[in-house]
């Protein structure tokens, strides 16, 4: 099954954009009246047919809605940029299609600076949305400063907050702590980790420290593991 995706919905009407239409006309040959599968990104799976096979603009008429199996938390991780482009935006795509709602770049006091190409994460999460045959598409945030985050979320009463630490005293991890069903933040900071005053400042405003094992992790190996975990213990 191969999905296509359109923000231009009108009714039962549903246009595809260049890249989309050539991608579904000469890529993979698709013609008039063929049935194919679209999403709106926002948790809408179509079943159209093909009205005009024009690669540049191809419109389609949605026959049905289809039923999409939703998952019964969010997840939201919070995570530090690295310098390494194609290393976090890996971390992106593995998250994305492993299952998660949203996703906040933080900056920390040892974050390496990094200019974020948001068009280019979008295509990224798309693609990725796409290819693990899910119909949402992950929110991704501006980036923001690691204390400002915790403020934003300090006071909020329907997710559990974790803060991915490696300081040798953390013995409690995702299971032991984690809550089935339950809406999650999990914040994953860089490489050279946090700072004892941001570890401090997380338990001050409700952030429980959670290890993520016994092995040292690269930054987006440790956005991954935190993510698979979390939709691990949901099955």
């Amino acid at each position: 099954m191969q999905y296509f995706y359109s923000s231009n919905i009108i009714n039962d009407l549903a246009i595809l954009n260049e890249e989309e239409s050539k991608h579904c006309i000469k890529v993979l040959r698709h013609k008039l009246n063929d049935k194919i599968h679209l999403i709106d990104g926002l948790g809408g799976l179509f079943l159209c047919k093909i009205l005009d096979d024009n690669f540049n603009q191809c419109k389609l008429q949605i026959i049905k809605n289809e039923d999409v199996v939703q998952r019964n938390f969010k997840l939201h991780i919070a995570i530090s940029p690295i310098k390494n482009v194609d290393r976090f935006e890996w971390f992106i795509e593995k998250a994305t299609e492993i299952g998660i709602d949203e996703i906040t770049p933080i900056v920390c006091n040892k974050t390496e600076k990094l200019k974020i190409k948001k068009e280019r994460i979008q295509r990224i999460l798309l693609s990725a949305t796409k290819q693990s045959l899910n119909a949402t598409i992950p929110k991704f945030n501006e980036m923001i400063n690691f204390k400002d985050f915790i403020n934003i979320h300090k006071n909020n009463q329907n997710f559990e907050k974790f803060i991915a630490y490696c300081g040798t005293e953390i013995t409690n991890n995702l299971k032991s702590l984690y809550s089935k069903n339950s809406n999650t933040v999990i914040i994953i900071g860089p490489e050279g980790d946090f700072t004892d005053n941001e570890v401090a400042y997380s338990f001050e405003n409700g952030f429980n420290a959670v290890s993520l094992g016994i092995n040292r992790l690269r930054t987006e190996t440790a956005g991954v593991i935190a993510c698979s975990t979390i939709n691990i213990l949901n099955i």
